[in-house]
């Protein structure tokens, strides 16, 4: 007899598998920043699947989700991540059409809600050699008073996507710290 497919897991679940500042380098707390993504671009779907990775929740149906943020201060770096769990093969699909559109970025203007506007450069790595599949890339956000640079990396482990971004001002951390941090971000997925 086969034994039935898995179903999702418990939100606790994928909660309990978030990075802690146990795994982080020194001097991360666990915070809670402002969510206030760029609304306007000339390159919409570049921007639109930036927010839809980091800074919205899945709209996917059956998708189960779980996020945690870290500052190393008010200024950063900042460390973001995301486990969602998709049925069926959505979490390589989600990773694939990231790659697909990302890849093609390039840089392309930015507008915010409150008038200011800007710059985002996306520059792809491809695999970074994680989990079951994985892409990343350097995203680099310039606007009239600040730039802030992040090593974006998505991995799938079995029907899993994590997302985790590290951001600092002007440059990120380095991207091999990221990398090592989402190798065991995906090593902790349930």
């Amino acid at each position: 007899m086969t034994p039935a497919p898995a179903g999702p897991p418990a939100p606790g679940t994928l909660s309990a598998a978030l990075l802690t500042t146990a795994h982080l380098p020194s001097g991360y707390v666990r915070t809670v920043l402002e969510n206030d993504p760029p609304t306007r671009s000339n390159r919409p779907e570049c921007v639109n699947m930036l927010n839809a990775l980091e800074s919205y929740r899945s709209t996917s149906p059956g998708a189960v989700e779980a996020r945690a943020t870290f500052a190393q201060s008010k200024s950063g770096p900042f460390l973001q991540e995301v486990l969602r769990w998709l049925p069926g093969p959505g979490a390589r699909g989600e990773l694939q059409q990231a790659a697909n559109v990302l890849s093609g970025c390039g840089e392309f203007g930015l507008g915010w809600n409150d008038g200011m506007t800007g710059t985002e450069a996306v520059v792809a790595h491809g695999p970074a050699g994680i989990g079951d599949a994985s892409w990343h890339a350097t995203v680099t956000v310039t606007a009239e008073t600040f730039t802030v640079q992040e090593t974006l990396v998505l991995v799938v482990v079995d029907k899993t996507l994590v997302v985790l971004s590290e951001a600092g001002s002007p440059a990120a951390p380095s991207r091999s710290r990221t990398l090592g941090l989402a190798r065991a971000a995906a090593a902790r997925v349930p």
